[in-house]
């Protein structure tokens, strides 16, 4: 996907605040390399509703689960309430992931994916406090602010083989690798970062998740907190 500096310049006095419903698929994802290994067989923690791994899911004997944040962090436990329904013991130890449907679908409730692609409903294990928490530290350490977008950018937003999640394209900036800026005539600079990015998604044929990674690309204005271009490329 390719640019020209001077419409990336021009297109900032069409910039505005959007809000945008992920066009993925159920079931795909996209995830940066969290800071502390986790543990085997942890099920990330989907939010279908912008397509993010919010954070991991594992679990151990006794009905207990430990809860990952995204960044691989233990931050707190789950237990099964005694009235939960019996899951078989194979799909469990199999766990694909833990999709949180959201309100594109008009109700909240959660899904296991395992490796037999059997969905086993998870509304009474996971609860809006443990997704609240999790969403909650994704935001940690980046901008309050609301990211304004350019036409061409949030155009992509809408397209399921462009799509990146906001928080992604944020992280990116707060933390990505800083790339030279491009200077436009009047001294305005935007400046431009990339970050390793995965996206995931789950074979029916083969009944296992695929991942392949990717390296994002942002420019951003920070005067004005709007990204102008973004793209991810193999």
């Amino acid at each position: 996907m390719t640019y020209s500096p001077d419409e990336l310049f021009a297109s900032l006095s069409n910039a505005k605040e959007y809000t945008f419903t992920s066009p993925l698929l159920p079931g795909e994802y996209f995830c940066t390399e969290p800071d502390t290994p986790l543990p085997p067989f942890s099920a990330p923690i989907i939010d279908d509703e912008s397509g993010i791994c919010l954070g991991y899911a594992r679990k151990h004997g006794g009905g207990l689960y430990d809860i990952f944040d995204a960044e691989g962090k233990l931050v707190t436990y789950h237990e099964l309430p005694l009235e939960s329904p019996l899951v078989d013991p194979i799909d469990i130890l199999f766990l694909g992931a833990l999709l949180y449907k959201g309100v594109r679908l008009g109700f909240h409730t959660f899904e296991a994916l395992t490796e037999r692609r059997i969905a086993v409903k998870f509304s009474s294990i996971f609860t809006e406090q443990i997704i609240g928490m999790l969403r909650g530290r994704l935001k940690v350490g980046l901008s309050a602010k609301m990211l304004k977008f350019t036409p061409t950018p949030a155009r992509h937003m809408s397209e399921a083989g462009s799509y990146v999640p906001v928080y992604i394209l944020e992280k990116a900036i707060r933390y990505g690798k800083r790339l030279p800026d491009i200077k436009g005539n009047s001294g305005r600079i935007l400046k431009r970062y990339e970050i390793k990015i995965r996206r995931s998604r789950y074979n029916d044929t083969a009944k296992i998740f695929e991942n392949k990674d990717y390296t994002l690309e942002v420019i951003v204005d920070e005067r004005t907190w709007t990204i102008t271009h973004f793209a991810y490329k193999s």
